[in-house]
């Protein structure tokens, strides 16, 4: 079995670029560090390491030892973090994973309301819209959205709970000739520049790409962001519109204007993936009952029933 400090001494230097910049971040001696990756070599018979020019760089097998660790160091973090909860009399750990619009919309309320209910309870939250089947047996609640028209499989051991529909507005600048719109249609949308969060193979990216298709063709994208909240701030600026879930657009500042879009507009659909072991835990099912009743008293929200 690998040295763990060994392997934190090698992941330090390839993140770092160099065997001194790695002590300064992890508070050893160069001598230490340069010790630990030669006891690694040793002990894994591979060289992690070659010159180049007055550094040094990882080799294949150093960058492919340095990606596929991440997953266990991941995993170490996690048991750190139990062991503190234990040690804490926290006794019960609930894991939750959710897309940014809704951690940043719901959860602070709906965790708040958990832990004042339950105090001996511990959460912890990754805020990601990434699904990877691989990892969701560590996940006991993942909130994710989906298609209406084309929802994901069920997975195997998890249940599927939809929480609420939430239809898409433009976002615009105030001097935007359709500011002063009290709706708008995607054909007419898509006559206009857009910005566009970079959502290409994700859900909402799905979403988008149909509804392109049925307003018969595809805007011109003049930028590209990595979050919504840069995309609105683009859109401030007159750049483009952006076009967006409601989740997105509940905490605009006065520089944007929201304008609803007529049927049939834009949907998606958003669910809690429940880890089926995890729904003995009296706080997972809580965490369901609030992100339920949450989603109902949002009038920007569409039953999912309806």
């Amino acid at each position: 079995m690998l040295d763990i400090q060994r392997l934190r001494a090698f992941r330090a230097v390839v993140a770092s670029g160099s065997v001194q910049a790695a002590a300064t971040s992890l508070g050893y001696t160069p001598s230490a560090i340069s010790q630990q990756i030669t006891a690694l070599q040793r002990e894994t018979g591979l060289t992690l390491f070659e010159k180049s020019g007055r550094g040094i760089v990882p080799t294949p097998a150093g960058e492919l030892l340095a990606a596929e660790s991440d997953a266990v160091m991941s995993h170490l973090a996690h048991l750190d973090g139990l062991v503190d909860d234990l040690s804490a009399g926290r006794s019960g750990v609930l894991t939750v994973r959710c897309y940014p619009s809704a951690g940043e919309g719901w959860l602070p309320t709906v965790v708040s309301r958990l832990l004042k209910e339950l105090p001996d309870v511990s959460v912890r939250l990754d805020l990601t819209d990434a699904i990877d089947p691989s990892d969701l047996d560590a996940i006991d609640i993942s909130i994710h959205t989906d298609q209406l028209e084309e929802p994901a499989p069920s997975v195997l051991g998890r249940r599927r709970v939809p929480l609420a529909r939430e239809r898409y507005l433009a976002v615009v600048s105030p001097d935007h000739p359709l500011a002063g719109r009290s709706e708008v249609s995607m054909v007419e949308l898509v006559e206009h520049p857009w910005v566009q969060e970079d959502v290409d193979n994700t859900t909402c990216g799905l979403i988008m790409q149909r509804a392109w298709r049925k307003a018969g063709r595809t805007p011109r994208i003049l930028a590209r962001t990595s979050g919504h909240h840069s995309a609105v701030a683009f859109a401030a600026a007159g750049i483009g519109l952006f076009v967006g879930p409601y989740l997105t657009t509940t905490r605009l500042g006065p520089d944007v204007v929201k304008v609803p879009i007529s049927d049939p507009a834009p949907e998606r659909l958003s669910v809690a993936s429940v880890r089926q072991t995890a729904e003995r835990n009296p706080a997972a099912r809580r965490l369901l009952e609030l992100l339920a009743e949450t989603a109902r008293e949002d009038p920007g929200l569409l039953d999912v029933a309806a």
